[in-house]
């Protein structure tokens, strides 16, 4: 709701991601990734400012691998359909691109630029701005199959255990709606985070897209450039800048920049060269964001004294570095993660969302089968009894 009043007010900076099999495969390799990492990309952040050193693991190995799936050309070219290869270079890029030494280079720009991309108030012909932010993107996009989704939870893992401990025989309609209400406000801090979490994120949006119109800025690089920080900047002199909250991009950038102060050649393609950039890491607006949730988490944690190193195991460790390279991967291919693949993408009517999460919790299915198939061959190489 509070992104259907952005919208309406005219401020919004979402733009509908494309809707393929990139959404689905992409969703499928993260969600497997998150079983084995402990948790998805967001999580590991607050993790990570927990202290958990696990998640810290998570965090670094999804930085990283991005920053080098996105650059890896040679042999891997020869995984790319030639349909692609013929599509990118019949987009006459600029020169400082090796548009056709790279698979995300010609998945980019031979693929996902030639898919369509609309939001479902759109799709569906909505003529007014309020109608079409409040019915079509929030209310059917958004609210109502998340209900959907909530009341099949609800009839499947909540109810007989709800009615058994209220003593209800036979409910109605009021009953099985105080059963919902009761499996959603189980958790009242998780409820109310939620809540001020969404409402904080529309807020976000809605004060970077005033900031945008009254100085008449389109893109943080324009105020780097600006103020004589033109390292780092695309060749278009832009940043990752999306004006809502996002995780995996700017963690790419991390690793990316380090890699590059290392030596590495890394701003010929589009992911870093085009698009995002590779700013300092103290002056990447984005990378604030999942900073702020690190240092956000620690805060609770030391007021709480909860806070606390956890060290993992070996097999652990191994576990959350596989996770996050799987995760990263998954991100690249879906063009997002949980947040902004998901959770950015439907509350702004974008049914792109949906795809990945469909996707995505194929892959957690997945994920948990395999995890369990290892626990298994584990408990019967070892000889443990359970």
């Amino acid at each position: 709701l509070t992104a259907a009043v952005v919208k309406v007010i005219g401020v919004s900076t979402y733009y509908p991601h494309p809707i393929g099999w990139h959404g689905l495969i992409g969703g499928a390799i993260f969600g497997f990734g998150i079983v084995f990492a402990g948790g998805c990309a967001s999580g590991s952040l607050y993790k990570s400012g927990e202290g958990n050193i696990g998640s810290m693991l998570v965090l670094l190995s999804i930085s990283f691998t991005q920053a080098i799936y996105v650059t890896q050309g040679g042999w891997f070219n020869n995984l790319v359909p030639a349909s692609w290869t013929a599509s990118a270079i019949a987009k006459d890029m600029p020169a400082e691109l090796t548009i056709t030494d790279g698979w995300f280079d010609q998945f980019m720009a031979g693929y996902v630029w030639d898919l369509k991309s609309s939001s479902l108030a759109n799709t569906l012909g909505f003529d007014g701005v309020a109608s079409g932010a409040f019915i079509g993107d929030a209310l059917l996009c958004a609210i109502l199959p998340a209900l959907l989704i909530l009341t099949l939870l609800y009839s499947i893992y909540y109810r007989k255990g709800y009615l058994r401990r209220k003593k209800i025989d036979s409910p109605g309609i009021t009953e099985h709606l105080r059963g919902i209400w009761s499996m959603l406000t189980a958790s009242r801090n998780t409820a109310i985070a939620g809540l001020g979490l969404g409402i904080f994120a529309g807020l976000h949006m809605w004060v970077i897209g005033e900031l945008r119109n009254h100085y008449n800025i389109f893109n943080f690089g324009e105020l780097l450039a600006d103020m004589g920080h033109r390292t780092g900047l695309s060749i278009q002199d832009t940043v990752f800048d999306p004006g809502y909250w996002y995780i995996t991009t700017q963690e790419a950038q991390w690793g990316g920049w380090l890699m590059h102060k290392l030596g590495a050649q890394n701003m010929d393609n589009i992911f870093f060269g085009l698009e995002n950039g590779l700013p300092n890491p103290l002056i990447n607006a984005p990378g604030w964001m999942s900073i702020g949730i690190i240092l956000g988490a620690a805060s609770i944690a030391l007021v709480r004294r909860e806070f606390k190193w956890k060290v993992p195991s070996l097999e652990t460790a191994v576990f959350a570095l596989l996770g996050g390279a799987l995760m990263g991967l998954g991100a690249r291919i879906a063009l997002g993660c949980n947040i902004g693949a998901f959770f950015a993408a439907v509350t702004n009517g974008d049914p792109s969302g949906w795809v990945f999460l469909a996707g995505m919790t194929a892959g957690a299915y997945l994920g948990v089968k395999a995890f369990s198939r290892w626990l298994d061959w584990r408990v019967s190489r070892e000889g443990i009894v359970i």
